[in-house]
């Protein structure tokens, strides 16, 4: 009794075993027949499809149409640099822009013949993301070098306005720079820029520094806020910090006495004209000299006095923000 019970369960698993293995097999056919409508579905052709058989981690593809290969191969190539200038404008004028293109190459040009479309011919230009990442590294530390040089002498002394020199000779560098590091992080591989925090603090070192000189600005006569507005605007844009006139860590001052004259036109009759002028004095209050004086003018006609006069006000604080601006740091670079 015992064997033929062993028999007969011996039997049964051995009736499940079979039937999954036919249930398995049944399965795997259809897997198959359906991978292969998926695969027949798929258009091989499309500018998608081609640019996913690359790791576009590890490279850098643009696409590019025209009426024959020729056409499509020269088109990729030209989206790919315009593609840098789209990203980062200012970076069409690095010559490393040319050297990244040197190392581009067109990979592969086909036709899509399911389309009626003349111009049905595709290529993909490709460039490697760490050959472009290299190439950029070289300006970059370039850049970085002059502004240590710079950096060093900044911090050689805590007079607020000494460095002031070095302070405004880094800031072209520190704007080439970050052209530089906006495009190093567009093409490269993790999309991180390069020696970031090395540059962050020379940044932080000249904000510093300019943050440090203070300036008060003082206005007087109507309508003053329009004018406060302009040239706080136009000094905060310096790097420098603008405090008021009861501040006495202030080092320099601006002052301005604006006057208004208000008047009929004779040409345009029925608009009320406004004009605007103003004296500027730019001072130095540790040396207790003034080293600037301008006069600005402007007007304006509208059918409302208040907006002829904010709006002469307005032409007079940009004229005078612009002479601000060149004359402060005209003579901040001698100090």
């Amino acid at each position: 009794m015992k064997m033929c019970r062993s028999s007969r369960e011996g039997g049964y698993i051995c009736i499940i075993v079979r039937r999954s293995e036919e249930i398995m097999k049944k399965a795997g056919v259809l897997l198959a027949a359906w991978v292969l409508c998926a695969c027949a579905g798929i258009n091989k052709n499309t500018v998608s499809y081609q640019m996913s058989q690359y790791d576009q981690q590890m490279y850098y593809i643009v696409a590019g149409e025209g009426q024959d290969k020729e056409a499509a191969s020269a088109n990729a190539l030209a989206n790919m640099r315009a593609s840098f200038a789209q990203a980062v404008p200012d970076a069409a004028a690095l010559p490393e822009i040319n050297d990244i293109m040197a190392n581009a190459s067109v990979d592969k040009v086909w036709r899509d013949k399911s389309r009626k479309d003349p111009k049905n011919y595709f290529a993909l230009a490709v460039v490697k993301r760490q050959t472009a990442e290299l190439i950029l590294q070289v300006p970059a530390n370039a850049l970085d070098s002059r502004l240590g040089a710079l950096a060093a002498q900044l911090k050689g002394t805590e007079d607020k306005f000494a460095g002031l020199r070095a302070a405004f000779a880094m800031k072209p560098l520190i704007e080439q720079r970050n052209v530089v590091q906006d495009l190093y992080v567009f093409v490269s591989q993790e999309q991180t820029g390069y020696e970031t925090e090395r540059f962050e603090n020379y940044k932080k070192l000249y904000n510093d520094r300019l943050a440090a000189v203070k300036v008060a600005v003082i206005i007087r006569g109507e309508e003053d806020h329009v004018l406060l507005s302009c040239i706080t605007d136009a000094v905060n844009q310096m790097g420098l910090s603008v405090v008021g006139a009861e501040d006495s860590s202030a080092l320099l001052s601006v002052e301005v006495d604006a006057k208004v004259d208000g008047y009929g036109s004779e040409r345009l009759k029925g608009l009320i004209w406004a004009a605007t002028s103003a004296a500027v004095s730019l001072r130095d209050l540790q040396a207790g000299t003034t080293f600037a004086r301008f006069n600005v003018y402007d007007r304006a006609g509208t059918g409302r006095k208040a907006d002829s006069l904010r709006k002469s006000m307005e032409g007079v604080g940009a004229k005078a923000s612009v002479e601000i601006v060149k004359r402060m740091t005209d003579y901040l670079k001698t100090k």
